[in-house]
């Protein structure tokens, strides 16, 4: 039996078509939004790293902030006296009565709180083609992220979350996650976690 010829005509009909029926798939994939940034919903900062659900501002409903770095114990005058000479400017220096103390800082907190997602490896953080986007495309984060544990309390006690390699140690992050594998970590799975909480380092 001859094989049936399509006419050139049609042939590049078809691809067009292909083409232009193929543009609206791609447009219709979900954008990922890990690193985008989210609000915790709170006028406070917290005292160090923090994870919020539900986050309404985010794809998983996952707002983090991620940095531990903790404020001087050292009264202060100023804010420049709160923070180290890297200009980050993570804490302020707040009146609390008769004296002033290094805080972290809430506008710190919101430029450094994105959006995440529960993860098993590296590759659930990272974009895997044209179809699968994971990483939002403005982010503050300049590094990777990576699927590591934050939390030893609450809803995400021991669970791994992507979370952006610029706020993370890594001596903490192996810390943590070999006491959570050594079971030293006792998570409350019963208990309903508040939907704002730190993590009780």
């Amino acid at each position: 039996m001859p094989a049936i010829r399509m006419p050139v005509s049609l042939r590049s009909a078809a691809k067009l078509l292909g083409a232009v029926l193929l543009v609206p798939l791609l447009a219709a994939c979900p954008q990922g939004d890990v690193g985008a940034p989210c609000n915790h919903g709170t006028v406070t900062a917290p005292e160090s790293k923090l994870v919020t659900f539900p986050a309404l501002s985010c794809n998983d409903l996952l707002c983090i902030y991620a940095d531990e770095s903790k404020a001087p114990a050292a009264p202060c005058t100023t804010d420049a006296e709160c923070n180290d000479v890297d200009g980050l400017n993570r804490f302020a220096c707040v009146d609390k009565g008769s004296k002033k103390v290094c805080e972290l800082s809430l506008t710190y907190v919101l430029e450094r709180s994105m959006c995440s997602r529960r993860c098993e490896s590296d590759a659930d953080c990272a974009d895997g083609g044209p179809t699968e986007k994971v990483r939002a495309k403005d982010t503050s984060c300049a590094g990777d992220f990576k699927c590591v544990i934050i939390q030893q309390l609450g809803e995400f006690c021991c669970e791994k979350l992507c979370v952006c390699e610029d706020d993370l140690s890594e001596a903490s992050v192996e810390a943590l996650a070999n006491d959570c594998a050594e079971g030293k970590i006792m998570c409350d799975t019963e208990e309903m976690a508040p939907t704002t909480m730190g993590t009780g380092a």
